[in-house]
């Protein structure tokens, strides 16, 4: 007896979904270490809901003090089409294409969107991965200049991790780094612009301060 189309259908779907690469977005899902086993699910750094990134209709301005867009048509008018389908429509570019993904020059990784700095040089190192990873965000805070948040997309879990200030996406975030803080920041390299001319140091320290300053007074 011949067995209906439509009670195949779950059937197709589930195996569909199982057919779903590993690549399907920023960064591979996580995977066992040669000769060990696989890492455990990383525990959120922090994610707060009291810092939660803004939303489209909040005020904002950038780095110069200039209105950021409100609306995703502002955005897009703004930023290149890679840009604006990456960083405000959580897009991922291919691996080994990105600007960054191998770049080691000096310097400190601002935000595309709203020029916010967010990793240095410092922490950058090359992954083979095919996207730009770093070890620690700039001001070595989980609740600081970078929002993590738990993403349940394409059948995985993953942390996917994004602008504080703007709700950029950058990309996401995973246990398998270098020492000593084992975590490596995947991101997409078009959703950061390296600024040469603002030094790690200088950068990380004033990050740093700022940070210290704002837990004292809350």
């Amino acid at each position: 007896m011949p067995i209906p189309a439509r009670s195949l259908a779950p059937a197709f779907l589930a195996l569909s979904l199982l057919a779903i690469p590993a690549f399907a977005a920023d960064g591979p899902a996580q995977k066992a270490r040669p000769g060990g086993k696989a890492p455990a699910a990383r525990p959120f750094l922090g994610e707060d809901s009291t810092k939660a990134a803004p939303t489209e209709d909040e005020a904002m301005t950038d780095a110069d003090g200039n209105p950021l867009p409100k609306t995703l048509a502002e955005w897009k008018a703004r930023l290149t089409a890679e840009q604006f389908q990456i960083a405000r429509l959580k897009g991922t570019e291919r691996a080994f294409t990105g600007k960054y993904w191998k770049t080691m020059t000096k310097g400190t990784y601002r935000c595309i969107c709203c020029g916010e700095p967010l990793f240095t040089s410092k922490d950058k190192f090359v992954s083979e991965c095919g996207w730009p990873a770093f070890s620690a965000p700039i001001d070595k805070q989980a609740d600081g200049k970078v929002a993590e948040t738990p993403d349940f997309s394409f059948g995985m879990r993953r942390v996917e991790v994004t602008c504080r200030k703007c709700g950029a996406h950058l990309g996401h975030v995973f246990n398998d780094g270098p020492p000593p803080t084992g975590i490596r920041y995947c991101i997409n390299s078009a959703s950061i612009e390296l600024d040469e001319a603002f030094d790690p140091d200088t950068a990380e320290k004033s990050e740093k301060e700022k940070g210290t300053e704002k837990k004292a007074g809350e």
